[in-house]
């Protein structure tokens, strides 16, 4: 049984996550119109955004926004290979794409598959790197085989034998040697997922889409949002920029960690800007001109922060004197230059509202929820302060330091911990989190939920709430 019907392209950017293809190509067989520019402006990959650390990501579940074109309906596991080929036939039978995730260590058309070196990047000390589901899309099945349509990274479309497609689908849970790997999402075995459009897009639809897409764009980047969470900081739009200025001018005596951030904003903000190019180009092939225009100087503008880092890499390497001064004088003009573009494009574009916002009741129930999972995680270290004699410090609140470099608990105590925490939340919600904080190797990432009260309490927020921007994909 094989859709024929079905005829995605294979050419795909490749900065471009492996869901969204997939994600395009089922919002176009429910019958709305779509573009991958379109879906990732609308998980403002197009804004730049970083953590105060320099950690640079999409950070769109932070901001008051609704989802605009699409949602998931539902992400599960299916308990054995049989019932998941039941599953995925009764999705074919009725012309649906079945999306499934799982590891690209098991897919024979990859370089990943069986290579020892995605081990070891993952397993060797300080790696930064941590697991994540990849999602691939079946639209075919017969005795032997499954069809799979795999573009990111690896342009496929073809088919796999039934074993490596269960290997594939088992997940990473099932390769022993990445047992105590870091992982930051919640993997799956046996996952899927089911999408679906808010709204079905026709032509006019999807014109205005495109310009609450550059309208939203354009008023979060001029406003330079900054948003706290406890001790964390998070940069939206000119605000990265500033940042990235300020790190520049207070790193004249040549602070190795501040470099490192240097470094990761200039050249990871980059993807944030192809995709703002992408949905340009869109924009002015949908509504003419004069976005024609400004897509053209736009080019210039990416052309421009690309010689900034290329500037940076070679004065690190040469270790030129003063670089930071000259690098800090092409970027703070660069940065007003940019501003002023964007000035001028809100002035261009056709009138348009931003994205619907969340209501304040929904604004003030998510500050609720956390409110209660934050007296759960203290609760929880009372609790263990008193029969295990740890010392977190309760009077900092969600500023309290758990565990890594600034925390008191060893890898047991916080084993602990989380068990207390878990059974907190099923007595409070009467439903618990599974699997979730049982991932302890995820600790030592920098960006880890387990280092402060604070961040495990927005942890635990994003795990009952099925996260937001990716969904853990690459």
């Amino acid at each position: 049984m094989i859709i024929h019907s079905f005829a995605p392209t294979l050419d795909i950017p490749y900065y471009y996550p492996c869901n969204f293809p997939l994600i395009h190509e089922v919002l176009e067989r429910q019958g709305s119109v779509s573009s991958l520019a379109m879906l990732a402006a609308s998980r403002l990959y197009t804004l730049p955004s970083c953590e105060d650390n320099g950690f640079v990501k999409t950070y769109f579940h932070k901001l008051d926004y609704e989802e605009p074109i699409w949602k998931i309906n539902e992400q599960r596991e299916l308990c054995n290979f049989e019932e998941g080929k039941i599953e995925i036939r009764r999705q074919l039978e009725t012309g649906r794409l079945f999306l499934a995730t799982g590891t690209s260590y098991h897919l024979p058309y990859c370089d990943d598959y069986h290579n020892p070196e995605y081990i070891n990047k993952h397993v060797k000390q300080g790696s930064r790197h941590y697991l994540m589901d990849h999602w691939l899309a079946v639209y075919g099945m017969d005795e032997d085989h499954m069809y799979v349509y795999d573009p990111v990274f690896y342009k496929f479309k073809g088919k796999v034998e039934h074993a490596a497609f269960h290997d594939f689908w088992r997940g990473h849970q099932t390769i022993p040697e990445l047992a105590e790997v870091k992982r930051k999402e919640t993997l799956r075995t046996y996952g899927t997922t089911d999408i679906q459009a808010k709204v079905l897009l026709d032509s006019q639809g999807y014109r205005e889409m495109l310009a609450q897409a550059l309208t939203t764009q354009v008023h979060e980047f001029l406003t330079g949002r900054t948003i706290m969470e406890g001790a964390r900081r998070f940069y939206f739009g000119h605000a990265v920029s500033t940042s990235l200025i300020d790190a520049l001018e207070g790193n004249a005596g040549g602070n190795a960690e501040s470099e490192a951030r240097i470094s990761n904003l200039l050249f990871d903000m980059r993807w944030s800007r192809y995709y703002f190019r992408d949905v340009l180009k869109e924009s002015a092939g949908w509504l003419g001109a004069p976005l024609d225009q400004y897509a053209k100087e736009y080019e210039n503008i990416i052309l421009r922060w690309e010689k900034a880092n290329s500037l940076l890499q070679v004065a690190r390497m040469k270790q030129r004197e003063g670089w930071q001064a000259q690098l800090s004088g092409v970027v703070r003009e660069l940065a007003a230059d940019e501003y002023n573009w964007y000035s001028s494009l809100r002035k261009a574009l056709p009138q348009a509202s931003t994205y619907p916002r969340q209501s304040q009741t929904d604004i003030d129930n998510e500050n609720e929820h956390k409110a209660a999972l934050l007296r759960i995680v203290l609760d929880s270290c009372r609790e263990l302060n008193a029969y295990h004699n740890t010392f977190i410090a309760l009077d900092e609140g969600g500023n309290a330091p758990l565990y890594g470099r600034d925390g008191r608990l060893n890898s047991l105590e916080l084993v602990s911990l989380l068990a207390v925490v878990e059974q907190g939340i099923e007595e409070h919600w009467g439903r618990g989190l599974g699997n979730a904080l049982a991932e302890i190797a995820a600790a030592s990432l920098p960006e880890s939920p387990y280092q402060t009260v604070g961040s495990l309490v927005n942890y635990l927020a994003q795990q009952q709430t099925l996260g937001s921007d990716g969904e853990g994909v690459r």
